[in-house]
């Protein structure tokens, strides 16, 4: 369901139309789309998703400035670096000129990447809570940190990218009711789902490849 076109269009209708009604401003509206087409391209292992995610995260960079999370706005310019990085590193690393190969996390990797989330999310919620006149600061910065690492495993095609996502949007969900960002509350919400099919799908996809040194 998730992987049709239909599911697409339709998530970009109730965006479009919940926008409206709540007056939200059209850049909201604009970004909501972007991001849906994004992540939909992403889920179907699609090297154009950069494309899309380059734009989200330009125009996102403008609205969490706007709205005071500035850990989401510094996490938006990274992400737009790292779109940029992932849509070489897929198509230059891969090989035959086909998409490169997912990879997984052994007990070190995760280790490794659950330590740095931890000390990141604490360190950049106390400047906030220090320096800046953030929203959320703890919370802003656990969806930065979460945000930032997810795109760069998302570039280096790891799998366990989606993890990282799926708790992205659960907390997404939280500040976007909190700030009043419904239509971006709306995304978040059809995202959750499509990052609950990513994994499924990447899952599959990955069972189908050749093993030979896949764990990082």
């Amino acid at each position: 369901m998730v992987r049709s076109p239909l599911f697409l269009l339709v998530s970009s209708i109730i965006c479009v139309l919940v926008g409206l009604y709540i007056q939200s401003s059209y850049i909201e509206i604009f970004a909501s789309i972007m991001g849906i087409i994004n992540v939909w391209l992403l889920a179907r292992e699609k090297v154009s998703n950069f494309l899309f995610g380059m734009i989200t995260v330009a125009v996102f960079l403008y609205i969490f400035i706007t709205q005071g999370l500035y850990a989401m706005a510094v996490l938006a310019a990274f992400q737009f670096i790292f779109n940029v990085y992932g849509w070489y590193y897929w198509i230059a690393r891969s090989g035959e000129g086909e998409v490169k190969a997912t990879v997984r996390l052994d007990l070190k990797g995760w280790t490794f990447y659950i330590s740095f989330i931890l000390v990141a999310w604490i360190g950049w919620g106390y400047y906030q809570v220090r320096y800046l006149e953030s929203t959320s600061p703890y919370l802003d910065a656990l969806n930065a940190v979460l945000g930032l690492v997810a795109q760069f495993m998302l570039s280096r095609k790891i799998l366990e990218n989606w993890h990282l996502w799926i708790l992205y949007n659960v907390v997404s969900i939280v500040i976007y009711i909190s700030t009043g960002l419904y239509v971006m509350l709306i995304l978040a919400i059809i995202n959750l789902f499509i990052c609950v099919a990513g994994l499924l799908e990447w899952k599959s996809n990955y069972k189908g490849q050749e093993h030979t040194n896949n764990y990082i």
